[in-house]
């Protein structure tokens, strides 16, 4: 009896021939490191040609990390990664341009959430390749010159850069969701590299509730294999994901608890629904609503905007009624 337990992060996608989907985004880094290669194979000896600034835009979970990550490796360096909001200091943002070495790679997730005095040191940084420190001595500033590196960001709120930082980004990958038929590849891709064994019908059972989100997916795989092992059963069945849906609360479109509520309140409502009136019945702020239950609702075509206020499409109705 196979009983190894594997970390599911752990089997990602080693280089950019393993990634599934995407298809745009991979091609574009594939021609920039190629390029780059070609580039290096003819430069001087005191040219130092490094790859492009980075930008990776796109919704949670569909791989902006991932490919960062394969980026680096393919390029042999270093990466090192932060995350913005931990940057809340304009001594932060300097001291994590000073981690690069030669050809290093620095990756800022949740880039939008820089603040604006920190967007601005790093787009004069991208730009110069010079950082300005203040000396505190009769006002000066110290100009340090930063090695050749690669800077690459990843947010999903986009709007939310100065146009300066925007236009300092060479290459903008934009990523998107994944089909049901992508997803389902990239779940029975990662089963195979963990060695879990899992029928096709229980592959299109997860991919479908993924919606569209690798992160989401995955999760729900490594849900329905703890599921399978509970009944002491090495291969993953469609019973196996139906029982780990009736466990998470998660329906047939891998609706959380939550929003299935959402489509509820709507449904008795028989009308528009404010969005003030949805926040007190679900007891969440507004910006809750807004940012992470309505936009997938939204995008999977089971709710609309109106100016009266939120209704279910005739897709939301169906689902609801089946629900």
């Amino acid at each position: 009896m196979n009983t190894k337990v594997c970390d599911i992060n752990a089997a990602s996608p080693p280089t950019l021939d393993h990634v599934v989907g995407q298809r745009r985004a991979v091609r574009q880094l594939k021609t920039a490191i190629e390029a780059l290669v070609n580039d290096r194979a003819v430069a001087h000896a005191d040219d130092d040609p490094t790859m492009p600034h980075l930008l990776f835009v796109g919704p949670p979970g569909v791989g902006k990390t991932l490919l960062a990550n394969i980026v680096a490796r393919e390029l042999a360096v270093k990466l090192h990664e932060e995350l913005a909001q931990n940057l809340v200091a304009t001594g932060h943002m300097h001291g994590f341009m000073l981690l690069a070495e030669p050809q290093d790679i620095l990756f800022l997730d949740e880039i939008h959430e820089l603040m604006p005095a920190a967007q601005t040191i790093l787009y004069r940084a991208l730009e110069e390749g010079r950082l300005f420190l203040p000396s505190g001595v009769n006002g000066e500033r110290q100009v340090l010159d930063l090695p050749s590196l690669t800077f690459v960001g990843a947010t999903t709120d986009e709007w939310a850069l100065t146009k300066p930082l925007r236009d300092r980004f060479r290459i903008v990958i934009r990523l998107e969701h994944y089909s049901d038929e992508e997803l389902a590849e990239l779940i029975a891709q990662r089963a195979r590299r963990l060695d879990w064994s899992v029928t096709d019908a229980a592959v299109r059972a997860i991919a479908v509730r993924g919606r569209g989100t690798p992160r989401l997916a995955l999760r729900l795989l490594e849900a329905t294999r703890r599921t399978a092992r509970a009944e002491a059963s090495d291969n993953m069945t469609l019973d196996h994901v139906r029982r780990m849906a009736e466990i998470e609360g998660v329906d047939q479109l891998g609706l959380d608890p939550l929003e299935q509520r959402y489509l509820q309140v709507l449904k008795q409502s028989q009308g528009p629904v404010r969005l003030n009136i949805l926040a007190t019945k679900l007891g969440l702020p507004r910006q809750t609503i807004e940012r992470i239950i309505e936009s997938d609702l939204i995008r999977l075509g089971l709710i609309a905007k109106e100016d009266s206020g939120r209704v279910l499409t005739a897709d939301g109705r169906r689902h609801v009624s089946r629900s």
